[in-house]
Protein backbone atom coordinates (compact mmCIF):
# COMPACT_ATOMS: atom_id res chain seq x y z
CA UNK A 1 0.00 0.00 0.00
CA UNK A 2 2.86 2.44 0.57
CA UNK A 3 4.75 1.63 -2.06
CA UNK A 4 1.86 2.24 -4.60
CA UNK A 5 1.41 5.73 -2.71
CA UNK A 6 5.02 6.61 -3.13
CA UNK A 7 4.88 5.04 -6.69
CA UNK A 8 1.75 7.86 -7.64
CA UNK A 9 3.47 10.56 -5.67
CA UNK A 10 6.67 10.49 -7.83
CA UNK A 11 4.02 9.98 -11.11
CA UNK A 12 2.65 13.09 -10.14
CA UNK A 13 6.22 14.95 -9.43
CA UNK A 14 7.34 14.36 -12.75
CA UNK A 15 4.12 15.49 -14.10
CA UNK A 16 4.44 18.75 -12.40
CA UNK A 17 8.05 19.10 -13.40
CA UNK A 18 6.96 18.57 -17.15
CA UNK A 19 4.76 21.53 -16.81
CA UNK A 20 6.85 23.71 -15.07
CA UNK A 21 9.74 23.00 -18.08
CA UNK A 22 7.01 23.56 -20.60
CA UNK A 23 6.14 27.20 -19.24
CA UNK A 24 10.10 27.52 -18.51
CA UNK A 25 10.29 27.00 -22.20
CA UNK A 26 8.08 29.69 -23.00
CA UNK A 27 9.64 31.76 -21.19
CA UNK A 28 13.02 31.02 -22.52
CA UNK A 29 11.64 31.10 -26.36
CA UNK A 30 10.22 34.57 -25.34
CA UNK A 31 13.58 36.33 -24.25
CA UNK A 32 14.80 34.50 -27.32
CA UNK A 33 12.42 36.04 -29.81
CA UNK A 34 13.05 39.50 -27.90
CA UNK A 35 16.53 39.35 -27.85
CA UNK A 36 16.82 38.00 -31.61
CA UNK A 37 14.26 40.30 -32.74
CA UNK A 38 15.06 43.54 -30.55
CA UNK A 39 18.71 42.94 -32.40
CA UNK A 40 17.34 42.65 -35.32
CA UNK A 41 15.47 46.12 -35.36
CA UNK A 42 18.73 47.59 -34.01
CA UNK A 43 20.56 46.99 -37.18
CA UNK A 44 17.64 47.65 -39.04
CA UNK A 45 17.71 50.88 -37.37
CA UNK A 46 21.04 51.74 -37.88
CA UNK A 47 21.19 50.65 -41.22
CA UNK A 48 17.72 52.87 -42.48
CA UNK A 49 19.46 55.95 -40.58
CA UNK A 50 22.80 55.16 -42.52
CA UNK A 51 20.97 55.70 -45.64
CA UNK A 52 18.97 58.89 -44.16
CA UNK A 53 21.93 60.41 -43.34
CA UNK A 54 23.76 59.58 -46.48
CA UNK A 55 20.81 61.30 -48.63
CA UNK A 56 20.42 64.06 -46.64
CA UNK A 57 23.96 64.93 -47.44
CA UNK A 58 23.79 63.99 -51.33
CA UNK A 59 20.54 66.44 -51.21
CA UNK A 60 22.06 69.31 -49.45
CA UNK A 61 24.92 69.40 -52.56
CA UNK A 62 21.49 69.81 -54.65
CA UNK A 63 19.98 72.79 -52.86
CA UNK A 64 19.27 75.36 -54.60
CA UNK A 65 16.95 73.36 -57.24
CA UNK A 66 14.59 71.67 -54.82
CA UNK A 67 13.83 69.27 -57.05
CA UNK A 68 16.88 68.52 -58.06
CA UNK A 69 17.52 68.13 -54.25
CA UNK A 70 14.85 66.05 -53.57
CA UNK A 71 15.07 63.11 -56.25
CA UNK A 72 18.89 62.54 -55.14
CA UNK A 73 18.09 62.58 -51.78
CA UNK A 74 15.73 59.78 -52.63
CA UNK A 75 18.02 57.94 -55.15
CA UNK A 76 20.94 57.33 -52.22
CA UNK A 77 18.35 56.22 -50.26
CA UNK A 78 17.34 54.13 -52.84
CA UNK A 79 21.43 52.83 -53.40
CA UNK A 80 21.00 52.84 -49.66
CA UNK A 81 18.05 49.82 -49.79
CA UNK A 82 15.40 52.10 -49.04
CA UNK A 83 12.54 52.46 -51.69
CA UNK A 84 11.85 56.04 -53.12
CA UNK A 85 7.64 55.43 -51.91
CA UNK A 86 9.33 55.36 -48.52
CA UNK A 87 11.43 58.46 -48.42
CA UNK A 88 9.59 61.73 -47.54
CA UNK A 89 11.96 65.10 -48.57
CA UNK A 90 11.76 68.23 -47.34
CA UNK A 91 13.69 70.86 -49.27
CA UNK A 92 12.98 73.84 -47.30
CA UNK A 93 13.79 72.50 -43.88
CA UNK A 94 12.62 74.86 -40.91
CA UNK A 95 11.40 77.31 -43.47
CA UNK A 96 15.19 77.29 -44.46
CA UNK A 97 16.63 76.93 -48.15
CA UNK A 98 19.92 76.02 -47.04
CA UNK A 99 18.33 72.96 -45.37
CA UNK A 100 17.35 69.38 -46.04
CA UNK A 101 15.10 66.81 -44.27
CA UNK A 102 15.34 63.36 -45.44
CA UNK A 103 12.54 60.87 -43.69
CA UNK A 104 12.89 57.27 -44.34
CA UNK A 105 10.52 54.16 -43.02
CA UNK A 106 11.12 50.21 -43.37
CA UNK A 107 9.10 47.56 -42.61
CA UNK A 108 10.67 44.82 -40.19
CA UNK A 109 8.90 41.53 -40.07
CA UNK A 110 9.35 39.83 -36.82
CA UNK A 111 10.73 36.30 -36.34
CA UNK A 112 10.43 34.59 -33.17
CA UNK A 113 8.39 37.36 -31.69
CA UNK A 114 5.51 35.36 -33.95
CA UNK A 115 4.97 33.72 -31.35
CA UNK A 116 3.79 36.11 -28.98
CA UNK A 117 1.80 37.63 -31.65
CA UNK A 118 4.02 40.29 -32.95
CA UNK A 119 4.08 40.22 -36.68
CA UNK A 120 5.96 43.07 -37.94
CA UNK A 121 6.77 46.98 -37.21
CA UNK A 122 7.70 50.19 -39.15
CA UNK A 123 11.17 51.67 -38.02
CA UNK A 124 11.98 55.41 -38.99
CA UNK A 125 15.06 57.32 -39.55
CA UNK A 126 15.29 61.37 -39.44
CA UNK A 127 18.35 63.19 -40.88
CA UNK A 128 18.98 66.99 -42.12
CA UNK A 129 21.28 68.22 -43.50
CA UNK A 130 22.86 72.01 -44.52
CA UNK A 131 24.34 73.44 -47.33
CA UNK A 132 26.64 76.57 -46.01
CA UNK A 133 29.72 78.74 -47.38
CA UNK A 134 32.86 78.51 -46.01
CA UNK A 135 31.58 81.76 -44.98
CA UNK A 136 29.21 79.96 -42.25
CA UNK A 137 26.48 82.00 -40.82
CA UNK A 138 28.17 85.54 -41.41
CA UNK A 139 26.83 84.80 -45.12
CA UNK A 140 23.48 84.15 -44.18
CA UNK A 141 23.20 88.32 -43.85
CA UNK A 142 22.63 90.95 -46.15
CA UNK A 143 24.54 92.85 -44.41
CA UNK A 144 27.24 91.93 -41.96
CA UNK A 145 29.03 94.10 -39.57
CA UNK A 146 31.10 91.53 -37.84
CA UNK A 147 33.76 93.61 -35.83
CA UNK A 148 32.02 96.76 -35.03
CA UNK A 149 29.04 98.77 -35.83
CA UNK A 150 26.88 98.73 -38.48
CA UNK A 151 25.65 102.28 -39.69
CA UNK A 152 23.39 103.79 -42.35
CA UNK A 153 23.05 107.00 -42.21
CA UNK A 154 20.18 109.65 -44.44
CA UNK A 155 17.11 107.37 -44.54
CA UNK A 156 15.28 105.52 -47.28
CA UNK A 157 17.51 102.48 -47.25
CA UNK A 158 16.91 99.27 -48.40
CA UNK A 159 17.45 96.12 -47.23
CA UNK A 160 16.54 92.93 -49.04
CA UNK A 161 17.55 90.09 -45.96
CA UNK A 162 18.46 90.38 -42.30
CA UNK A 163 21.03 92.66 -40.64
CA UNK A 164 24.03 92.31 -37.90
CA UNK A 165 26.11 94.10 -36.41
CA UNK A 166 28.45 93.06 -33.42
CA UNK A 167 28.47 96.29 -31.40
CA UNK A 168 24.97 97.40 -32.76
CA UNK A 169 22.63 98.46 -35.27
CA UNK A 170 21.77 101.87 -36.70
CA UNK A 171 19.75 103.21 -39.45
CA UNK A 172 19.10 107.09 -39.29
CA UNK A 173 16.44 109.42 -41.05
CA UNK A 174 13.25 108.01 -41.77
CA UNK A 175 11.82 105.50 -44.69
CA UNK A 176 14.28 102.51 -44.03
CA UNK A 177 13.03 99.28 -44.58
CA UNK A 178 14.36 95.72 -43.42
CA UNK A 179 12.91 93.04 -44.85
CA UNK A 180 14.41 90.53 -42.64
CA UNK A 181 15.76 90.24 -39.08
CA UNK A 182 17.97 92.69 -37.09
CA UNK A 183 20.63 91.11 -34.70
CA UNK A 184 22.84 92.56 -32.82
CA UNK A 185 25.22 91.58 -30.24
CA UNK A 186 24.81 94.22 -28.16
CA UNK A 187 21.64 96.19 -26.77
CA UNK A 188 21.96 98.71 -29.57
CA UNK A 189 19.46 97.79 -32.74
CA UNK A 190 17.68 101.28 -33.53
CA UNK A 191 15.89 101.15 -36.95
CA UNK A 192 13.49 104.26 -37.96
CA UNK A 193 11.40 102.72 -40.52
CA UNK A 194 10.24 99.03 -40.96
CA UNK A 195 11.14 96.00 -40.18
CA UNK A 196 9.41 92.60 -41.46
CA UNK A 197 11.16 89.89 -39.13
CA UNK A 198 12.49 90.01 -35.71
CA UNK A 199 14.98 92.67 -33.21
CA UNK A 200 17.08 90.24 -31.93
CA UNK A 201 19.66 92.13 -29.05
CA UNK A 202 22.68 90.84 -27.04
CA UNK A 203 22.87 87.43 -29.77
CA UNK A 204 25.84 85.41 -28.86
CA UNK A 205 28.15 86.92 -31.47
CA UNK A 206 29.04 85.66 -34.68
CA UNK A 207 32.58 84.87 -36.09
CA UNK A 208 33.82 86.33 -39.45
CA UNK A 209 35.30 83.31 -41.03
CA UNK A 210 39.07 83.98 -43.30
CA UNK A 211 39.33 80.88 -46.11
CA UNK A 212 41.36 82.96 -48.60
CA UNK A 213 43.80 80.36 -48.17
CA UNK A 214 41.27 77.91 -49.80
CA UNK A 215 40.69 80.20 -52.23
CA UNK A 216 44.63 81.35 -52.88
CA UNK A 217 45.19 77.80 -53.54
CA UNK A 218 42.51 77.48 -56.22
CA UNK A 219 43.19 80.54 -57.84
CA UNK A 220 45.18 82.24 -60.30
CA UNK A 221 47.85 84.78 -58.82
CA UNK A 222 48.74 88.35 -59.45
CA UNK A 223 51.05 90.69 -58.36
CA UNK A 224 50.76 93.64 -61.16
CA UNK A 225 48.08 95.51 -62.96
CA UNK A 226 48.78 93.64 -66.69
CA UNK A 227 48.54 89.87 -64.56
CA UNK A 228 45.25 91.46 -63.17
CA UNK A 229 43.58 92.26 -66.49
CA UNK A 230 45.09 88.93 -68.47
CA UNK A 231 43.04 87.05 -65.28
CA UNK A 232 40.06 88.87 -65.60
CA UNK A 233 39.82 87.48 -69.52
CA UNK A 234 40.09 83.63 -68.19
CA UNK A 235 37.24 81.83 -65.32
CA UNK A 236 39.07 81.32 -62.31
CA UNK A 237 39.31 83.34 -59.29
CA UNK A 238 41.54 85.95 -58.88
CA UNK A 239 44.28 85.90 -56.14
CA UNK A 240 45.68 89.55 -55.96
CA UNK A 241 48.78 90.55 -54.39
CA UNK A 242 48.17 94.49 -53.01
CA UNK A 243 45.69 97.13 -53.45
CA UNK A 244 42.92 96.95 -56.26
CA UNK A 245 40.73 99.04 -58.41
CA UNK A 246 38.13 97.90 -59.89
CA UNK A 247 37.04 99.89 -62.88
CA UNK A 248 35.72 97.40 -65.19
CA UNK A 249 33.17 94.23 -65.50
CA UNK A 250 34.49 91.05 -64.31
CA UNK A 251 32.46 88.54 -66.07
CA UNK A 252 31.73 85.19 -64.72
CA UNK A 253 30.88 83.41 -61.03
CA UNK A 254 34.28 83.71 -59.27
CA UNK A 255 36.21 85.20 -56.21
CA UNK A 256 38.21 88.27 -56.73
CA UNK A 257 40.70 88.20 -53.55
CA UNK A 258 43.05 90.96 -52.74
CA UNK A 259 45.52 91.73 -50.10
CA UNK A 260 44.97 95.10 -49.80
CA UNK A 261 42.29 97.45 -50.57
CA UNK A 262 39.53 96.94 -53.17
CA UNK A 263 37.76 99.91 -54.37
CA UNK A 264 35.21 100.09 -56.51
CA UNK A 265 34.19 102.73 -58.73
CA UNK A 266 30.89 103.59 -60.43
CA UNK A 267 30.03 100.58 -63.23
CA UNK A 268 32.58 98.30 -61.95
CA UNK A 269 30.13 95.67 -61.96
CA UNK A 270 27.00 95.83 -63.70
CA UNK A 271 26.20 92.61 -65.12
CA UNK A 272 24.07 89.72 -63.50
CA UNK A 273 27.10 87.57 -62.83
CA UNK A 274 28.00 86.87 -59.17
CA UNK A 275 31.18 88.10 -57.98
CA UNK A 276 32.71 88.03 -54.42
CA UNK A 277 35.29 91.12 -53.75
CA UNK A 278 37.55 89.98 -50.85
CA UNK A 279 39.78 92.10 -49.15
CA UNK A 280 41.65 89.82 -46.89
CA UNK A 281 43.16 92.64 -44.77
CA UNK A 282 41.79 96.08 -46.46
CA UNK A 283 38.65 98.48 -47.02
CA UNK A 284 36.34 98.27 -49.40
CA UNK A 285 35.12 101.22 -50.75
CA UNK A 286 32.11 101.47 -53.19
CA UNK A 287 32.17 104.48 -55.56
CA UNK A 288 28.88 103.23 -56.67
CA UNK A 289 26.54 106.70 -57.31
CA UNK A 290 23.09 105.37 -59.15
CA UNK A 291 24.56 102.38 -60.44
CA UNK A 292 24.78 98.78 -59.57
CA UNK A 293 27.08 96.44 -58.41
CA UNK A 294 26.12 92.47 -58.59
CA UNK A 295 27.97 90.76 -56.34
CA UNK A 296 28.97 90.30 -52.52
CA UNK A 297 31.54 92.79 -50.75
CA UNK A 298 33.76 90.90 -48.15
CA UNK A 299 35.92 92.93 -45.94
CA UNK A 300 36.68 90.72 -42.96
CA UNK A 301 39.10 92.90 -41.28
CA UNK A 302 38.34 96.01 -42.41
CA UNK A 303 35.78 98.52 -43.45
CA UNK A 304 33.12 98.56 -46.29
CA UNK A 305 32.40 101.94 -47.00
CA UNK A 306 29.85 103.78 -49.58
CA UNK A 307 30.87 107.26 -51.12
CA UNK A 308 28.49 107.23 -54.02
CA UNK A 309 26.00 109.02 -52.90
CA UNK A 310 22.24 108.25 -53.41
CA UNK A 311 20.63 105.34 -55.09
CA UNK A 312 23.68 103.20 -54.93
CA UNK A 313 22.21 99.90 -55.00
CA UNK A 314 23.73 96.26 -54.58
CA UNK A 315 22.64 92.67 -55.61
CA UNK A 316 24.53 90.82 -53.43
CA UNK A 317 25.72 91.26 -49.59
CA UNK A 318 28.30 93.11 -47.48
CA UNK A 319 30.00 91.30 -45.19
CA UNK A 320 32.38 93.32 -43.14
CA UNK A 321 33.98 93.81 -39.84
CA UNK A 322 32.52 97.43 -40.28
CA UNK A 323 29.79 98.58 -42.51
CA UNK A 324 29.33 102.88 -43.23
CA UNK A 325 27.15 103.92 -45.88
CA UNK A 326 26.42 107.66 -46.00
CA UNK A 327 24.15 109.32 -48.68
CA UNK A 328 20.73 108.22 -48.26
CA UNK A 329 18.37 104.96 -50.91
CA UNK A 330 21.02 102.49 -50.99
CA UNK A 331 20.01 99.65 -51.48
CA UNK A 332 21.03 96.01 -50.97
CA UNK A 333 19.20 93.11 -52.71
CA UNK A 334 20.40 89.39 -51.29
CA UNK A 335 18.95 86.49 -52.89
CA UNK A 336 20.37 82.50 -53.11
CA UNK A 337 22.42 83.20 -56.67
CA UNK A 338 24.39 85.76 -54.71
CA UNK A 339 26.56 83.21 -53.32
CA UNK A 340 26.65 81.10 -56.76
CA UNK A 341 30.69 82.56 -57.06
CA UNK A 342 31.60 80.73 -53.39
CA UNK A 343 29.52 77.22 -54.28
CA UNK A 344 33.25 75.56 -55.00
CA UNK A 345 33.74 76.16 -51.03
CA UNK A 346 30.93 75.13 -49.90
CA UNK A 347 30.25 72.29 -47.16
CA UNK A 348 27.57 70.15 -46.14
CA UNK A 349 26.92 68.81 -42.89
CA UNK A 350 24.32 66.95 -40.47
CA UNK A 351 22.57 69.05 -38.00
CA UNK A 352 19.87 67.02 -36.54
Amino acid sequence: MLLKLIKRLKKEEQGQALIMVALMLTVLLGFAALVVDVGNLYVQKSQLQNAADAAALAGAQDLGTAIDAEATAKNYAEANGVPKTETLVDTTYDNNPSKIEVVSTKNVSYTFARVLGLLETNVKARAVAQKATEGGDAFNYAVFAGGGALTFTGGKHIIGGSVYGRNGVSFNGSGNEIDGDVVSSTSTANVSGTITGDTITNNPVIPMPDFSNLIKAQATICTTVAEFNNAVAGTDDIYFIGNLTITARIPGDRVVVATGNITANSAAQTSADSVTFYSINGNITFNGGTSEIYGILYAPNGTVTDNGGPNGHINGRIIAKIVDVNGAKFSVDASSNDLDSLSKYTTVKLIE
